[in-house]
């Protein structure tokens, strides 16, 4: 590939270990800890060892060293450091890190490094004792008596997804998470290797992307590569949004449509919406919801009122203007703050450039802002895949045309997803649109139950599909959600969800409805929790109110849910949709208030004189068998129809 160059590097993996459990114990204190430990740790010993951070994927950091020496020292005494902040903490309370150190060839595609070295690092890292390092024959090789420590030899180790075994060393007197380093770290004299050192520290929600509580997961790399599948990938917790953004905060206002043609709007909506969600990867920055910035389409929007309405110090607008096979984009970020413009740019390319132009823009905002992000760089990996043109168009087109989800736009959003798929079988956008399209038009389906039923069996196979095209596109593990949600496969719905969101962390709509499917498997404490974080992303965000109605009503709290879906009613201009209503119905109901509960049933007959009872089962599939009959004889209580 054009611009990729191979170099050897020294790689660093490190992870918290048991992250999940300790994030089930006390998520809160756990979440503070790990901040602590990267900002009174981690990043003042890279700064005092020279370490400059570069790209890897995931929620991952990369950092040079000018030697491996450096790099090693580093690394003990971040383990040093952290062993004495946890002296006084309990055992089971303690964050401590695993470290894998490997030194390999790597292929560099621009800031990123890609390769069997970082993989190589990662296993090692798994290998390694809680607050210990394990480091490879290469790295030995480097290192070796120019450290003042003793090096256990583990012999030839097998690891996950490496066809070879790797030579393994433990670097004594660590681990356990309880032993400082030696002092000895102090005497260790600098080495110069030709090498660039890379340290890799994982410390997101629990390690790399996909990674396991054991430290065993699996690398996007290796998605990517195929060698894993995505569907038995265990799903990371998603984090929780920061409420305190800073400096390091931006807002992605939708870009203005210049064509011609009005209607490219979709087109301009398109380019917004993926340079949201490539921004939202980078550790350490908040970027505001796409549903949040939606008041500012129309119009000069005043920096400093869009900053005090979204609580962010940065504002990037911008234009598109597309002609026939050209595109231009333009793109200004500017500091709210002071008012003035950090960067702007115009991009006139063919129109099958407009990723390339996407990747381009959310690099430079991320450089722009590097200062208030420590350093910090994209962290997303090189595009899988770029699909043909005339498929994103229509895909694009299909998500905008479904939208309100009734049966002629489902229809015609349908085909539009159909059409891309036939153009470009390759392109898991065409097949993530279908599958969600198959799974609102079996919710509506008014006819036979094996009809219905092959429209849900249809959504499974292209969202499968369409997740083991590209894993790391959000909206296919969206769309597989739904589709196992339907199936009542909860569980499964709830880790595809889960993957969704750290595939797009901003799209405030996915973890709302992580909060939905909480609300159906009897954790609606957490699902009115997760919804409310989904609110202060999106507070206009209309179906946050039902989703936290839903929650509400399952915990028994009734007058709440009421409440909610009331002002969700009013928001709509009073107009009556089946799922929201349904809801309201079984919650007047069990408030004791027979007399609404039946007067809504005859307002969702006279709007939609065919539904049933049986046809809300398809929207509200609760776990429990226990609550499904509740749910079921509150509605007939009302005398909704069978």
């Amino acid at each position: 590939m054009t611009g990729d160059r191979r170099r050897l590097a020294a790689i660093v993996a490190a992870d918290v270990a048991g992250y999940s459990r300790l994030m089930e114990t006390d998520e809160e204190g756990t979440i503070a800890a790990l901040r602590a430990h990267r900002a009174e740790v981690i990043e003042p010993k890279l700064e005092q060892y020279h370490g400059r951070i570069a790209n890897t994927a995931g929620d991952s950091f990369l950092i040079e060293f000018a030697s491996a020496v450096d790099a090693l020292r580093c690394a003990i005494e971040i383990q040093k450091a952290i062993a004495e902040r946890n002296a006084d903490i309990a055992e089971d309370r303690r964050l401590v890190l695993r470290i894998g150190i490997n030194v390999g060839d790597v292929v560099s595609q621009g800031v990123d490094l890609l390769g069997d070295g970082v993989n190589v690092a990662a296993r090692l890292e798994g290998v390694a004792d809680a607050g210990g390092i394990c480091i490879s024959r290469s790295a030995r090789d480097q290192v070796r008596d120019r450290l003042d420590i003793k090096l256990d030899d583990l012999g030839e180790v097998e690891v996950k997804n490496i066809a070879r075994p790797v030579r393994a060393f433990r670097v004594s007197g660590l681990g356990d998470g309880a032993s400082a380093a030696s002092s000895g770290a102090g005497q260790i004299r600098k080495f110069a290797v030709p090498a660039a050192v890379v340290l890799v520290v994982a410390l997101g929600a629990g390690g790399w992307w996909l990674f396991g509580a054991d430290g065993a997961g699996t690398s996007p790399a290796e998605l990517a590569a195929g060698s894993v599948d995505p569907m038995k990938a265990p799903a990371p917790p998603p984090k929780p949004v920061q409420t305190s953004p800073g400096n390091a905060s931006v807002a992605v206002l939708p870009f203005a449509n210049l064509s011609e043609d009005k209607a490219q709007v979709y087109f301009a909506d398109g380019i917004t919406e993926d340079i949201t969600t490539d921004l939202s990867k980078v550790s350490g920055l908040y970027v505001t919801s796409r549903s949040a910035t939606l008041r500012f389409r129309n119009g000069a929007a005043d920096p400093k009122a869009v900053s005090a309405a979204l609580g962010v110090r940065h504002i990037l607008s911008g234009s598109v203007r597309r002609a026939g096979e050209k595109i231009r984009v333009t793109a200004t970020l500017i500091d709210a703050k002071t008012g003035g413009q950090l960067w702007a740019e115009r991009f006139d390319r063919d129109t099958q450039d407009v990723f390339a132009i996407q990747d381009e823009i959310s690099g430079r905002v991320v450089e722009q802002l590097s200062s208030a992000l420590k350093g910090v760089l994209l962290n997303r990996g090189k595009r899988t895949y770029t699909p043909k043109i005339e498929a994103y168009d229509l895909y694009i087109q299909g998500r905008a045309e479904r939208i309100p989800p009734t049966p002629p736009n489902l229809k015609s959003a349908l085909a539009k997803f159909e059409k891309a798929i036939e153009i470009d079988p390759d392109f898991a956008g065409g097949y993530a649109g279908a599958s969600f399209a198959h799974a609102l038009i079996y919710e509506a389906w008014r006819g036979d139950a094996d009809t219905a039923g092959a429209q849900l069996d249809e959504a499974l196979k292209l969202a499968e599909r369409a997740v083991r095209l590209d894993p790391s596109f959000g909206p296919a593990w969206g769309s597989l959600a739904e589709a196992y949600f339907r199936k009542g496969r909860h569980d499964e719905a709830l880790a595809a969800v889960q993957k969704a969101i750290a595939a797009a962390p901003s799209d405030s709509l996915m973890r709302a409805r992580y909060g939905r499917f909480l609300g159906y498997v009897r954790r609606s404490v957490e699902g009115i929790e997760q919804v409310r974080q989904a609110m202060r992303m999106s507070p206009d965000s209309l179906p946050m109110l039902y989703f936290l109605a839903l929650n509400y009503r399952a915990a028994g709290e009734f007058d709440k849910a009421i409440e909610a879906l009331e002002k969700h009613r009013k928001r709509l201009g009073g107009r009556i949709l089946p799922a929201p209503t349904c809801q309201l119905i079984a919650a007047y109901v069990q408030a004791g208030r027979m007399q609404a509960a039946r007067a809504e049933v005859q307002g969702l007959l006279k709007k939609f004189p065919e539904y049933k009872t049986r046809m809300a089962a398809r929207s509200h599939v609760y776990k429990a068998e226990e609550d499904m009959k509740q749910f079921v004889a509150a509605l007939r209580e009302a005398e909704l129809p069978e």
